[in-house]
């Protein structure tokens, strides 16, 4: 089963951005891509999501919704296949929203490949905000399960209020999403 992880932040401090930006470019990287961003520089990319934030009066709100994806061996066997799937899963951002993302290396029970999806909430064209609410959540797990034809397992987790620590208090919400057959 792929998994599918959510992180909002509230309240975003100078340790944040730092961890943010520079998360996807970290030991375990593979590979750095950036829409709209600068994939580089960490610095850079900070910058560009904060003055997108600014120009449409948005810089006290959610910066960024972070999707963070598990891919099972069976289903990314490999760098390019881990790389198209997040190519494929980032299309409905990629015109409106800038992304930062990364495919990290790291082996785990069922899987080698991770990702990293920081996408700007900010719409780069007419400063509408893009919420991690239900709506949202649920057509990415939708997404994701009809690309791979897997199950997903989508695990929305609350971080602490001006913290990247996740809040072990409150339980995450949990929902299994079953894939569309393409037909043929």
């Amino acid at each position: 089963m792929e998994i599918l992880k959510v992180f909002t932040y509230a309240g975003c401090s100078d340790d944040y951005w730092n961890h943010i930006t520079a998360y996807p470019s970290n030991e375990d990287s593979v590979e750095v891509k950036g829409y709209g961003v600068d994939d580089s520089n960490p610095q850079n990319a900070e910058r560009q999501f904060k003055a997108t934030a600014k120009y449409y009066d948005n810089e006290r709100k959610n910066p960024l919704n972070q999707y963070m994806i598990s891919l099972t061996r069976e289903t990314a066997p490999d760098t390019d296949t881990a790389i198209a799937i997040n190519e494929e899963f980032l299309k409905p951002f990629k015109d409106e929203h800038l992304i930062l993302a990364g495919l990290h290396k790291k082996h785990r029970e069922n899987s080698d490949y991770h990702l990293h999806d920081y996408v700007g909430t900010t719409n780069i064209r007419n400063g509408k905000m893009l919420h991690a609410n239900n709506e949202t959540n649920f057509a990415m797990a939708q997404r994701l399960a009809d690309i791979t034809q897997q199950d997903v397992l989508l695990v929305i987790e609350k971080r602490k209020e001006n913290s990247l620590s996740i809040d072990h208090g409150k339980k995450p919400y949990e929902k299994v999403f079953k894939p569309h057959k393409i037909k043929d």
